[in-house]
């Protein structure tokens, strides 16, 4: 029998972009284990909303509860949990509603769930606070069902079921055994509307010996504070509640040391610069690439634009730059041959041609050309 999940998304307001995280929600595989999505709606005070949000919810399949007033993240979050442990789900995934989800998370989240000693695993994601995978422009790249697909489908056959042991878990999408959830009890009201609840969670789950893990084998894109400004929690160029901050400082004393150890450790630089180089290999070898000068138009945001090589010779230290979907390297140019290495390792097949761009000869790439024709 297939376990059971329960996909809880909290919501409070955010009318611009909820429905998207709903629509990729109802479309998760459910090969490995059966979904049913929760949608908790905090008292949405904006005009008309809730009852769109549950027609919305009707049309497409998920369940929908409106608290009967506001609750604020934690106790919204526990509400969640409870309802878990209350209908016998074998698993738990908090979620902000500035997100959306590619079709392979829960099965992938599962899998990883499944591994001995696990108390919680955080999705991957452009922004996931220190763990997140860099990117030039998320909100113009990564903004798209079929790009959050793809990437998640690709770094699941690259890591499968791998899990990166991390110092709290991030409840932007997290996933929690049930057996855990009982065992380590629910979000503290104590952090009123909302912010570091998860991070006490997972720092009391630590204590008990459970893992916290990020599963690099999926990718949720995330807005980032799209539901937390929604719900005046910040604010401007604010991204946490330092009053929140105070509690885990005093509870968790040891945690800020925690996190600067692991920043030091060198262990997420490596797997973000290898899921980069990564990412802009599938990226070529799916949506071909093309080598261009440095003033060539900027690269097109739509998914399934080609990988770019953007060559600039114009400075003191010439350049490569290679670029997909707003993941980028940068490489030194010393010589043609740097060129014909670019075209050895991404292939000729791939290669768009754009005669200003590239010389190439039969099969094979030319590299008795100067730099200054670039």
């Amino acid at each position: 029998m297939k376990p059971r999940v329960l996909h809880l998304i909290t919501v409070y307001n955010g009318r611009e972009f909820v429905p998207r995280a709903i629509e990729s929600a109802v479309r998760m595989d459910t090969s490995i284990a059966d979904i049913d999505v929760l949608i908790l709606d905090d008292k949405s005070p904006e005009p008309g909303w809730s009852e769109e949000l549950k027609a919305l919810c009707d049309k497409l399949g998920a369940h929908y509860y409106c608290a009967p007033r506001n609750l604020g993240i934690p106790r919204n979050c526990s509400l969640g949990l409870a309802t878990a442990i209350e209908k016998g789900y074998d698993y738990v995934t908090i979620n902000n509603s500035d997100v959306i989800f590619p079709k392979n998370l829960i099965s992938q989240m599962v899998k990883a769930c499944r591994v001995k000693g696990v108390g919680s695993v955080t999705a991957w994601s452009n922004n996931v606070s220190i763990f997140s995978i860099p990117n030039a422009d998320p909100d113009k790249y990564l903004a798209s069902q079929d790009m959050v697909d793809f990437l998640s489908e690709r770094l699941a056959h690259k890591y499968a079921s791998q899990l990166i042991d991390v110092p709290a878990g991030i409840s932007f999408a997290i996933m929690m055994p049930i057996d855990v959830v009982r065992k380590v009890g629910f979000m503290d009201p104590i952090f009123g509307r909302g912010y570091c609840e998860e991070t006490d969670w997972s720092l009391r789950s630590l204590a008990m010996g459970y893992r916290l893990c990020v599963a690099p084998g999926t990718f949720v894109y995330h807005q980032g504070r799209g539901s937390n400004v929604a719900a005046g929690l910040v604010s401007g160029a604010h991204t946490t509640v330092p009053e929140n901050e105070a509690i885990i400082d005093l509870r968790h004393p040891k945690f800020r040391d925690q996190c600067h150890i692991f920043e030091m450790s060198g262990v997420m630089p490596k797997h973000k610069g290898d899921a980069v180089d990564y990412i802009i290999s599938e990226g070529a070898a799916r949506f071909g690439y093309e080598i261009v000068r440095s003033w060539a138009n900027e690269d097109d945001s739509t998914f399934g634009s080609p990988m770019r090589v953007q060559i600039d010779t114009s400075g003191a230290a010439p350049t490569m730059r290679l670029s997909f979907a707003g993941f980028e390297q940068i490489w030194p140019l010393q010589s043609t041959a740097d060129i014909a290495g670019i075209i050895k390792r991404f292939g000729t097949k791939g290669l768009i041609r754009n005669d200003f761009a590239y010389v190439v000869d039969g099969d094979k790439a030319s590299t008795e050309y100067p730099l200054a024709v670039w």
